[in-house]
């Protein structure tokens, strides 16, 4: 894909950029705090499904989604932080920023748990 084929008009999919902060327990430990929404992440994007799969485990077979998601860039975002997408919470892997070009961002994301 190149940074000209995209137009506005395509990120129609409402989305939600989240950061897991941080908080400190009595003996000092730093432990995962909840997720909030980035102040001047993208709010719209385009989505497409990139694969699927089902992955078997132990007694337990588990649905894979993998979606490639379509965003204005922003400086900032990690792949550490998620993206929720129709209510279900999707881990970014990959932040590809087109032909280095500034205009929009290919996010990789995995997962699809319910929030």
């Amino acid at each position: 894909m190149k940074c000209c084929d995209i137009t506005a008009g395509m990120l129609t999919t409402a989305v939600a950029f989240q950061r897991q902060g941080a908080a400190t327990n009595l003996n000092g430990d730093i432990l995962p705090g909840a997720w909030a929404t980035i102040a001047g992440s993208p709010t719209r994007a385009r989505v497409k499904a990139a694969s699927g799969m089902e992955r078997g485990q132990v007694q337990r077979t588990d649905a894979v989604v993998v979606l490639k998601v379509t965003v204005r860039y922003v400086d900032g975002l990690r792949d550490s932080d998620s993206i929720v997408i129709r209510g279900r919470r999707h881990n970014i892997t990959f932040l590809d920023n087109i032909e280095f070009a500034n205009k929009f961002l290919v996010i990789s994301v995995d997962g699809g748990v319910a929030v």
